[in-house]
């Protein structure tokens, strides 16, 4: 004889239970042999890996069952209209996890030698899917966590998890619950009155994972009990599944409407992108025109630049060439000096003489090679030789660029005043007039 016994819908708009991957409108079975005098204790644990270790191995060493089920309720990722096809991929990713996270719990019940098997709930609170466990399965012991390990202290005495608080004020009072907290146990919730319902804590064997085959089905129920059981179940199960299917028919019109607004959604957002790729592309197309513009531009300045850095190059050289006149010049300036304080020298010891201070003839340097005249404002020209100042500008202002001695090509045509000869000169003619 097999007992039929439907989950029940979720208060939940958004989410769904599921016990070992089954939906919430599939009924679970339970068969007469699988009901046995042990209660099956139920361990709640979440989603870290192996986080909820402390509290399974509590419950083994300390609650004296042979069976133990261990209950994760996942809480899934709303899904929305942009990005739907990701998000699944991270569901189906996040599940596998899950259920990757359960075989571990399972893998330490095998080692302490205990039955157990899993159940595997998607629901949008965890408080909501351990409740709705606990008043359709019938369940009757439960151990969870008090607060996360970490947080546990020598003077712990009170629930700090919200979870726990909320299910030791909402849980049936049929349900007895252990609080634990890193292998201690916290607190107790006793159970207050009996269970009358039907044990209906073992799961569809197809999506539970079992350590072993469940114990034999207890004497202590009376056939025909299970028989009048078994007919109040299938008069409610009737009428549960009549107010399913209205449910689903409405769920399905709503399911068909939100995927034609999603659909309209889609183009819309697909429109935008088309014309966000059109917007891109012209100003991907642009940006290449303007780089290739400023390239160019680049490639003008940096020719630009090369020919400046060779007139400056140019110039540079000439100017060392000029720097290397001028201090040959210099060092011709400051023999000519000596040469004019010997001469000086001579015109005073010729003026110490009276015979000779009468008729002489000036020196040959103190003539301009232009004006063949004695010079009254000598300066020295770019060739190294001295001319009169006024002359050597006139020969520049007519255009020649040619020095008047050598007749070859002046770097330049600026001129520097030869004070030493000037002052030889002024002293001379003073001499001779005297």
């Amino acid at each position: 004889m097999t007992l039929k016994i439907p989950i029940q819908e979720t208060v939940k708009l958004v989410g769904s239970l599921r016990l070992c991957g089954r939906d919430k409108s599939e009924p679970v079975v339970v068969r007469k042999r699988e009901m046995v005098t042990d209660e099956k204790v139920y361990v709640a644990v979440t989603g870290k890996d192996l986080e909820s270790k402390s509290s399974l191995v509590w419950a083994i060493q300390n609650t004296g069952a042979r069976e133990f089920c261990i209950v994760y309720v996942h809480q899934p990722t709303r899904i929305s209209a942009s990005g739907a096809m990701f998000q699944e991929q991270k569901l189906r990713k996040e599940k596998e996890k899950a259920h990757n996270n359960l075989d571990k719990y399972l893998n330490i019940c095998r080692q302490m030698h205990v039955n157990a098997e899993k159940i595997y709930i998607e629901m949008d609170s965890v408080e909501e899917g351990i409740l709705q466990l606990i008043s359709q399965c019938g369940v009757k012991k439960l151990v969870m966590g008090a607060a996360a390990d970490r947080r546990y202290t020598m003077t712990m005495k009170d629930l700090r998890s919200k979870k726990a608080i909320c299910i030791s004020r909402e849980a049936p009072d049929t349900c007895h619950i252990w609080f634990t907290c890193n292998g201690y146990l916290i607190c107790t919730r006793e159970a207050t009155r009996r269970y009358k319902g039907t044990s209906s804590s073992s799961l569809t064997q197809t999506e539970a994972t079992k350590g072993t085959e469940s114990v034999a089905s207890s004497s202590m129920v009376a056939k025909d009990d299970v028989q009048i059981q078994v007919a109040l179940i299938e008069a409610a199960t009737s009428n549960r599944e009549t107010r399913l299917e209205v449910s689903k028919r409405k769920e399905a019109e709503k399911t068909a409407s939100d995927a034609i607004k999603r659909a309209k959604e889609s183009e819309n957002v697909y429109l935008i992108e088309l014309k966000r790729r059109k917007e891109t592309e012209k100003a991907l197309k642009e940006t290449k025109e303007e780089l290739e513009k400023m390239r160019s531009e680049a490639e003008t300045r940096t020719a630009e630049s090369n020919r400046v850095i060779r007139n400056l190059q140019g110039k540079y050289s000439l100017s060392m060439k000029v720097l290397r006149r001028l201090r040959d010049e210099q060092e011709e300036l400051k023999r000519e000096l000596s040469e004019v304080l010997k001469l000086k020298s001579k015109c005073k010891e010729e003026e110490a003489s009276p015979s000779n201070s009468k008729d002489r003839e000036p020196p040959q340097y103190f003539i301009c090679p232009i004006t063949q005249d004695v010079m009254e404002d000598p300066y020295v020209a770019a060739d190294g030789f001295t001319y009169e100042g006024e002359a050597i500008r006139g020969w520049f202002n007519r255009g020649h660029e040619t020095s008047p001695m050598t007749n070859k090509r002046l770097p330049h045509t600026s001129l520097v005043p030869n004070l030493a000869l000037r002052s030889a000169i002024q002293e001379w003619l003073q001499a001779s007039s005297s």
